[in-house]
């Protein structure tokens, strides 16, 4: 039997709501707060600031008797579930009447949700977009703070893209979200399993734990938009370990066959060039400006995306063709050198060496040199093997910081360095403009240059401060130094 989901009749009010938020800094008058348990902070905690403030009504996992309000309290027994449903139905469940497509994995997410956004316009849709980079649609393009907003901010920007005229709307989806139930509610015609490698381990207790929360999109969220009315499809990377166990998991499971699924796989169909991918994916014809394996497994599942969900070929071959990059992602920065310069967002293992990688097999013996560094107070045990896959497929690296946030920068590169063994092919610089600048200077006319970690981010934190710094800018001041 399906459970009942959580309405604002539920709370038994008679007067209109203004808002519903789990944040005690938002507080109005009007608004219905639910206490949920965060990572860090209990909103429990500030229901009695709640009530001082106004609000409604107020929604927690609690007893009443431990309560004592003198507005409606209603116990429930997940609140950041409660959040989510209370959240659809104030905006009027946005999601049911929008094309919704869904990716997630570790890498490849931001890209395939810019190659989905070009399908999409092909084939006629008014598209919107909720990822790392931004949140667009229409004229509006607001930088991202999360990959996936929360939960009541989703449903706000769903609303908001419905009445500015979007037809589709593409979603990065991160484990974070979906643990948390961010996207409970949100009813989805396609989703999209990238890959899965070590990532947010420091939030998740092992990759297991971080596997089963990306699932939840394949399976909770799938049952919960079959049985809003929707036939979602799922297209899963069958060349990845946990995408076959993932595909396994949905074709076996008697339970789970609520959703279509379809493969992909990033080996032997298209051919990767230094000019581009080309190639045929059954009926679609592919020829895109975009380079290497990665992006041949990323188009792959946006095709594979896009045949589930009953787009024609010839717009989905147009909607590859004229993506001509995404920002932050092997993004060149163009100079008359003859040095070839890439930006790129790669700041864990599989993706730097991923990155490296697809640029080794282009550099036609010439060096290929990389500048990364580790972002502080984030997972460590990323740092060593992130330094030896560096060393171990780049001519020369240099090591340099990230977003060193409250740890000290050298502590970070010490960390990086352990995993470098013997290798004696790279060079620490603790500023990251210096180390581009000579990571450029030591360049010959044909070498390649990476640098990585940062991509389309236009800041550094450090400490608690954002101070502007692009790596984009940065290399092309270099270039021409």
């Amino acid at each position: 039997m399906e459970k009942k989901k959580l309405k604002i009749r539920d709370l038994g009010l008679k007067q209109p709501i203004t808002g519903i938020t789990a944040d005690s800094r938002a507080l109005q008058p009007g608004m219905v707060f639910v206490a949920v348990r965060g990572v860090s902070q209990d909103g429990h905690v500030f229901l009695r600031e709640a009530e001082k403030k106004g609000v409604l009504a107020l929604v927690g996992e609690i007893p009443s008797t431990e309560v004592q309000a003198s507005v409606p309290y209603i116990q429930v027994p997940d609140s950041a579930l409660a959040l989510a449903e209370l959240a659809v139905d104030y905006y009027q469940n946005p999601s049911h009447s929008l094309l919704m497509v869904g990716v997630t994995g570790t890498s490849g997410k931001t890209t395939t949700t810019y190659l989905l956004e070009s399908i999409l316009r092909a084939a006629g849709h008014e598209v919107g977009v909720i990822g790392t980079v931004s949140v667009r649609y229409g004229k509006t393009e607001i930088a991202s703070t999360h990959t996936t907003p929360g939960a009541v901010e989703i449903q706000a920007i769903l609303s908001e893209m419905k009445r500015q005229g979007c037809t589709a709307v593409v979603m990065e989806v991160s484990s974070h979200a979906l643990r948390q139930k961010r996207v409970h509610g949100t009813e989805f015609d396609g989703m999209i399993f990238t890959n899965l490698s070590p990532e947010h381990l420091d939030y998740h207790a092992d990759m297991e734990d971080y596997f089963e929360a990306k699932a939840i999109l394949f399976t909770e969220i799938a049952r919960d938009s079959v049985l809003g009315g929707k036939d979602p499809f799922a297209a899963i990377n069958s060349s990845d370990t946990y995408g076959k166990k993932l595909l396994e998991r949905l074709t076996q499971d008697h339970s789970l066959k609520v959703v279509r699924v379809g493969q992909f796989s990033d080996e032997g169909q298209l051919e990767c060039e230094v000019d581009g991918i080309l190639g045929t994916i059954q009926d679609v014809v592919v020829q895109s400006p975009l380079v290497g394996r990665f992006n041949a497994s990323n188009i792959s599942a946006a095709v594979a995306l896009g045949q589930g969900i009953g787009i024609d070929p010839k717009q989905i071959a147009k909607g590859v063709r004229d993506l001509s990059g995404v920002p932050g992602r092997l993004e060149r920065v163009v100079n008359s050198r003859g040095v070839h310069i890439w930006v790129d967002y790669a700041h864990k293992p599989d993706a730097l060496e991923k990155v490296i990688k697809t640029l080794r097999e282009m550099r036609a013996g010439q060096k290929l040199i990389t500048v990364f560094g580790c972002g502080g107070d984030r997972d460590r045990k990323k740092r060593p093997q992130m330094g030896q896959i560096a060393v171990q497929w780049s001519d020369h690296v240099w090591v340099t910081s990230d977003n060193p946030r409250t740890e000290e920068p050298m502590a970070i590169i010490e960390e990086i360095v352990r995993g470098v063994g013997s290798a004696q092919n790279f060079t620490i610089q603790v500023d990251r403009k210096k180390a581009i600048f000579e990571a450029i200077a030591s360049a010959r006319p044909g070498d390649l240059v990476l640098i990585a970690g940062k991509g389309h981010e236009d800041y550094q934190i450090v400490g608690t401060q954002k101070i502007h710094f692009d790596d984009r800018e940065v290399a092309s001041e270099a270039i021409r130094y």
